[in-house]
């Protein structure tokens, strides 16, 4: 039997980034839309809105050297529930 699925919290979803860019370290740009795409497959759950989570990426990903491409959608147009742990 498989455990339930949980809501991360938002350090579950920066360690998930962090995790993210050590595995693509060879790569000297970090999709925005790509790294959303991940997190939200790790965590189906997660109430962060894409928007909070193109915020923590970025910074991740500049703090690491990475370029960043902010190729993420209008975040008015897509909206999603609010995490309030952020």
């Amino acid at each position: 039997m498989s455990a339930p699925l949980q809501k991360p919290n938002s350090l579950d979803v920066r360690q998930a980034i962090v995790r993210y860019l050590i595995d693509h370290v060879d790569n000297p740009s970090v999709s925005i839309v790509e790294v959303i795409s991940a997190v939200r497959k790790m965590f189906p759950l997660c109430e962060l809105t894409d928007w909070q989570i193109g915020d923590l990426i970025a910074r991740s990903a500049i703090d690491a050297g990475f370029a960043v491409e902010f190729d993420a959608a209008d975040p008015r147009r897509h909206r999603r529930n609010v995490c309030h742990d952020v």
